[in-house]
């Protein structure tokens, strides 16, 4: 094979970039193929042919070609062909002095220096800096400690502004010499903006040599995460690091990376404060951009007096105190903020070099995200950027709004302004840097920006006429409508008015502007078979993002049926489209939707290609990593002329496995089509997916189970399986739902299901869904098929159904259940009312005296359930004498109930009247009713009348009642003692013979009561 093309795209990403090589190669003489290879460096690349067979090299040009403007569309671009960048910033400015320069340069002279006293002389030496005048360097080294430190600092920073190498040795010198630490500071930093490379990098050396063990190692491992915990807050390593970061890209972003998160607080202050004067001093926007963007939005500390030193110091006092814990104050926070504006707003007026990059740097660390909401209070409107000083001095210097005296609030009143008109400061600037302005565009996260930029740059209608279409690509597929608007004009001037060609028409539908996707489909709409002809543009539309722009890609899709081979060609684009569709923005979110609207188009329009389409690609579809386009992969196979007998078992083994459900149901659907002498010997699996918690996999599974049910030896293998899940709790809902739905339909004639003693092991299950298949089977049984026990355990059960049924067997056969009473009365064990009262009125209805037996009644009355005692009652007042109540008293009476205790009482007089054995017997019943405190008052007193009237028939009686009242005397309270003596006095005078169980004393008298007999 000859390589004879070859194109190499690239298309950088938030998280890397995805490069793709578009090759035209001839594979035997006069035949020739195309293939695309994309992918990421460190992973994989996929390859795939847009040549399914070879063609000649005029269709292979085209389709070479059709790939690469596509590619482009989607957003790749030659990675020869950088973006713009921001301007750099020069040293110093080489050109012809101004007026002004030279009235600061006549200062320097003899004369009209010595005339000047030492703040205007700082003030000159200041101003030479401001407008980098290196023809002064040789006169300020002269004046080096020829004046006070302020003079000196003045110098250095000067100096250090000019970029005269030639005044490096006397910035050195001044570092070692001076007694102020700030002009040190300053020299020092003079010096390595004109050291060179080699110097800057041992003095680097010098300083991470000298850092503690743990810092210097964790630095040449280059590990982010641990360094900056080494750091921490000291201000002297932030500063040492700042001077490493000039020769270190590593140092760099490691210092970027602090900055971003060091408090602003007593201790790293004092080293943001001189990396904020040093970024100045460089014009080293980035760094100078961040801090001032940090002041704004980070609260000051509180201004309040502070206890130091024995007494109470003011917060800036405090500040200037070596062990200080103030810093950040509100005046120094409004210092600073208003120091920002004046070094931007100098370096504009005197059209600088370095202002385009350092407001640039500005701009850019302005994002939505961080913008207020929009208020008015007290007839000011403040909108959602009212609170970003720097933004409002930049863009909206000329907008007629006015600011707060802290200039951190920015606002206008209530009549509307003209949006269309430009209010950025120092405009002439700006409109001669118009790339600037597309960096805003291509790299801003603020929609005020945007604004500013696509007004700003409209103007220059040159610059627009020469925007390269990759440019205008990115340009319209920005989130933000002023930009994506500002693309569609210059794009719409490019073709008009004869129309966008197809080119023209790709960057279109993907644009973000919705004016823009509706323009493009008017066209569209005007000549369907015109565009219809071009595979790459219909392949686009199926494609794109926006659900609107999909569905006209339907009718191109319809209107290419008619055009031969064109089917076949948008079917090979999709696969190369879903191939590499992973590396689109945002894949995970958008290539969902897009797939759905895939499979309608190749299950309708494109339904005849797309069951031809090469079988190889779709099956490496399935395999994505994307579940939406393996869930597509899984359909199409559906649709495919291969018979999924054909499928390879791999592949359908591990679409059954996929995490994703809606993959997993598709497989199940393609597992189902298999021939049914394939599943027969799958009918494990098949039962596995019937038990699934999927509800799509179980529904795709519905016909298979359907099919198999007819064969007896299939559908009694699945019963088990299908049986257990019964038994077990619910994996999801629904599941139970759908096997009763399978086990009383399809599966329904199953012999099983004719057992009974399946159904008693239904009805005992814990499991609901055993109970409800029981529910649904006991309407094919007859009640003799079960023993009177198996009625009432079923007049139990939780399930309405079979309580009735087990109602229906007790009314139709009342014989066996008078014949096995024991097992009948356990229906008064049932936790259902409705059982409770059939059961009362059942056997108070059909049984007779003969059926009752004192056991039952006993076991009645002793039951549980109030109901039940009381059924239990009425049938012994009903049936039973007083010649037959003794045993049942005998009984009755060990109840604890009170209720029972009181029908006890009611037949002691015919029960045991008379006679001292029973009597005996009965003594725990009499200690139980007699000991009850505050409770049953009307048994008690019956009990204690009974027991008075019986001790005076016999004395042997009266021996049993006094033992119980002579225990019950000192037991009781003080209300029922009286009647207990008062039954032991009656009990002594009418039998004197027995012993005395109680000793009547007359009370003694006191001393002071005889005197008073007396």
């Amino acid at each position: 094979m000859k390589l004879i093309r070859k194109t190499g795209l690239l298309r950088r990403q938030k998280d890397g970039a995805v490069h793709c090589e578009i090759e035209l190669c001839e594979s035997t003489p006069g035949r020739y193929l195309v293939n695309v290879r994309q992918g990421r460096i460190a992973a994989d690349w996929r390859e795939s042919a847009l040549t399914a067979q070879p063609v000649d090299l005029d269709a292979a040009t085209r389709l070479f070609e059709r790939a690469v403007a596509e590619r482009i569309a989607q957003g790749f671009a030659d990675p020869a062909a950088a973006p713009p960048a921001a301007p750099a910033a020069p040293v110093a400015p080489v050109g012809a002095l101004t007026e002004a320069d030279r009235a600061v340069l006549r200062r320097l002279e003899r004369g009209s220096w010595q005339l000047l006293d030492q703040a205007q002389r700082n003030r000159t030496i200041w101003r030479i800096g401001e407008r980098r005048l290196r023809a002064a360097v040789p006169t300020l080294v002269e004046q080096i400690e020829r004046g006070d430190a302020m003079q000196d600092y003045c110098i250095a920073w000067a100096i250090g502004r000019c970029g005269d190498a030639g005044a490096a040795i006397a910035m050195r010198e001044l570092h070692m010499r001076s007694a102020t630490d700030a002009v040190r500071r300053v020299a020092l930093l003079a010096w390595l903006l004109l050291a060179s490379r080699d110097e800057r990098m041992r003095h680097a050396q010098a300083l991470t040599d000298a850092w503690p063990d743990a810092l210097r190692s964790a630095f040449t491992r280059r590990d982010m995460a641990a360094l900056p915990a080494l750091f921490d807050t000291d201000s002297v390593l932030l500063e040492q690091l700042d001077q490493v970061a000039l020769c270190d890209p590593f140092a760099r972003e490691l210092l970027l990376a602090l900055l971003r998160q060091v408090p602003l607080e007593a201790g790293p202050f004092r080293a943001v404060r001189h990396l904020y004067k040093a970024a100045e001093l460089r014009a080293d926007g980035e760094v100078f951009a961040l801090l001032q963007r940090r002041f704004e939005t980070t609260p000051h500390q509180p201004d309040r007096y502070l206890w130091s030193q024995g007494r109470y110091v003011g917060h800036a006092q405090s500040a200037a105190l070596p062990e200080t814990t103030a810093a950040y104050s509100v005046r120094t926070r409004h210092y600073l903020l208003r120091r920002g504006w004046r070094t931007l707003r100098r370096l504009g007026e005197q059209d600088d070099p370095t202002f385009i990059p350092m407001a640039l740097a500005q701009l850019e660390q302005l994002d939505d995200r961080a913008a207020s909401q929009p208020s008015r209070r007290g007839g000011r409107t403040y909108d959602r950027y009212a609170h970003w000083p720097m933004f409002n001095h930049l863009l909206r210097n000329h907008a007629g709004l006015r600011s707060s005296r802290s200039g951190l609030a920015w606002y206008g009143s209530d009549e509307p302004r003209q949006e269309e008109l430009r209010t950025e400061a120092f405009r002439e600037i700006w409109d001669r840097h118009p790339e600037a302005l597309l960096t805003l565009m291509r790299r801003s996260r603020c929609a005020g920006v945007h604004d500013f930029a696509a007004r700003a740059l409209a103007d220059n209608h040159a610059f627009c006429a020469s925007l390269a279409i990759g440019v205008l690509r990115d340009l319209l597929r920005s989130p933000y409508e002023a930009t994506a608007r500002f693309a569609f004009t210059v794009a719409r001037a490019r073709f008009e008015p004869t129309g966008p060609d197809a080119d023209w028409l790709m960057l279109l539908v993907l644009a973000a502007l919705p004016q823009a996707r509706e323009y493009a489909m008017e066209w569209i709409g005007r000549d369907p078979a015109r565009y219809a002809a071009d595979a790459a543009l219909v392949t686009t539309i199926l494609c794109a993002p926006d659900g609107a722009v999909r569905r006209h890609g339907w009718i191109l899709c319809q209107a290419a049926q008619r055009l031969p081979g064109m089917p076949e060609a948008i079917v090979l684009r999709l696969f190369d489209w879903l191939e590499h569709c992973g590396d689109v923005d945002a894949a995970e979110t958008t290539v969902p939707a897009i797939a759905a609207d895939l499979v309608q188009a190749i299950d309708l329009p494109l339904r005849s290609a797309a069951a031809r389409a090469p079988y190889e690609p779709l099956l490496r579809l399935a395999g994505h990593p994307l579940a939406a386009v393996r869930l597509l992969a899984g359909r199409w196979l559906l649709l495919h002329k291969m018979p999924v007998s054909g499928l390879p078992g791999m592949t359908l083994t591990v679409l059954l496995r996929d995490p994703d459900v809606d993959v997993r149901a598709v497989a199940v659907r393609l597992f189902a089509a298999l021939p049914d002498h394939v599943l027969t010997q799958q009918l494990d699996l098949v039962a596995s997916f019937a038990t699934s918690p999927d509800t799509l996999v179980r529904g795709a599974i519905d016909a298979v189970v359907a099919r198999l049910a007819g064969d007896s030896d299939c559908r009694d293998a699945l019963l088990p399986a299908l049986m257990d899940s019964l038994f077990r709790s619910e994996t999801a809902e629904g599941v139970h739902d759908d096997v009763l739905r399978w086990l009383t339909g399809p599966l329904g004639a199953a012999a099983q299901f004719s057992d009974p003693d399946l159904l008693r092991r239904l009805l005992a299950a814990r499991g609901n869904g055993a109970q409800r298949l029981g529910a649904l089977l006991i309407g094919r049984f007859d009640a003799r098929q079960f023993d009177v026990a198996d009625w009432a355990a079923f007049g139990r059960n939780q399930n309405a159904i079979v309580r009735r049924w087990a109602y229906d067997a007790f009314t139709a056969h009342p014989d066996m259940a008078r014949g096995a009473m024991e097992a009948a009365l356990r229906l008064f064990d049932s936790k259902f009312d409705d059982t409770r009262e059939f059961a009362t009125g059942y056997f108070g209805t059909v049984c007779t005296r003969d059926d009752w037996t004192p056991l039952l009644l006993v076991n009645l009355c002793d039951h549980a359930d109030p109901a039940a005692q009381r059924f239990g009652r009425a049938m012994i007042t009903t049936y039973f004498d007083v010649a037959d109540v003794t045993e049942f008293m005998l009984k009755l009476s060990q109840h604890p109930s009170a209720n029972m205790q009181l029908f006890v009482s009611g037949w002691l007089e015919s029960a045991c009247g008379g006679d001292a054995d029973k009597l005996r017997r009965l003594e725990p019943y009499f200690l139980a009713v007699l000991s009850q405190v505050n409770r049953g008052r009307v048994v008690k007193s019956r009990v204690q009348h009974f027991l008075r009237e019986q001790a005076m028939l016999s004395q042997e009686i009266a021996a049993v009642v006094s033992h119980l009242f002579a225990r019950q005397v000192v037991t009781v309270a003080i209300t029922d003692k009286a009647q207990y003596i008062e039954g032991l006095r009656a009990i002594h005078q009418r039998y004197p013979a027995l012993p005395p169980v109680m000793t009547i004393r007359p009370p003694a008298l006191r001393a002071g009561s005889m005197e008073e007999a007396r």
